[in-house]
């Protein structure tokens, strides 16, 4: 009797965990993983629409929603998109959700694979759930070294990356925060791999643009240069821009049309050859 009292309260929990994360516009389950996202759809759809996925920043001193906000305003300005906007493993949003996994310190060390992988599965999920052939994926300071570092891993998976205001010498963008915050987290031993150390590992084929606020000094622009230059020397199709603004630039109008642009392109009709 105990026994099938303990089975229907485990069936109970296993139920309503499911139920927490069985929404297509706002979960996606892998493997029993959840990822919270929120969904916005343009008002034109296609069989075949162009995914966009927006990744938040480390925010170490509050709940991140903002990559929701970049996420409606690419649907609100685009045809033919399903946008969505991704909570990162172990962070909770301004609506008390919480994506599966440990959040982290906020000091580097949740740029890990085993994030990275979550993030790079719960994308190859949406893109076949939406029937996606083109997908765009914009990342935003943490998010962006996330961004950088999943090319690189997953080459065939991203068909354009916006990289904005990047940590993506590790290392070093830790040095930079432990001499501005003098926070002992960023001076602890760190086993990392940077994204700017993977580029061999960047399909030539994928697009990359990256932006960084002129002002920023939390990522300040010589760490997106470094990591511009070595692309460049690489071969990689990539465009740099520096522009008016500080670390807070993620919503920058600038970057939403940049992004709408791609969008549009990938929705132009293809033209027969000659």
């Amino acid at each position: 009797m105990k026994f099938l009292l303990f089975l229907s309260i485990s069936l109970f929990f296993v139920n309503t965990v499911k139920a927490q994360c069985n929404s297509a516009l706002n979960d996606v389950n892998v493997q029993g993983v959840c990822t919270k996202i929120k969904t916005y759809k343009s008002d034109e759809i296609t069989k075949t629409p162009v995914l966009v996925v927006a990744l938040h920043g480390d925010s170490p001193f509050n709940n991140p929603s903002y990559q929701y906000e970049f996420a409606n305003q690419i649907a609100l300005h685009s045809i033919n998109t399903v946008s969505v906007g991704m909570l990162r493993p172990g962070y909770t949003d301004h609506l008390k959700r919480t994506s599966d996994g440990v959040r982290g310190e906020t000091v580097g060390d949740n740029y890990d694979e085993s994030r990275i992988h979550q993030i790079a599965k719960a994308i190859q999920k949406l893109k076949v759930y939406h029937n996606s052939d083109k997908v765009i994926l914009a990342g935003h300071s943490g998010g962006s070294a996330i961004t950088a570092k999943l090319i690189a891993l997953y080459p065939r998976l991203i068909n354009h990356a916006f990289i904005v205001s990047c940590p993506c010498n590790i290392p070093q963008w830790r040095a930079d925060m432990y001499k501005s915050s003098h926070y002992e987290g960023f001076k602890k031993s760190l086993a990392t791999i940077s994204p700017i150390e993977l580029i061999d590992n960047v399909a030539n084929e994928i697009g990359i643009t990256l932006f960084v606020g002129k002002d920023d000094k939390v990522t300040k622009p010589y760490l997106s240069n470094e990591y511009f230059a070595a692309l460049k020397k690489a071969g990689k199709k990539v465009d740099y821009h520096v522009i008016d603004g500080d670390h807070r630039l993620f919503l920058n109008q600038t970057i939403l049309n940049s992004v709408v642009d791609v969008v549009n392109d990938y929705n132009k009709p293809s033209q027969p050859d000659s």
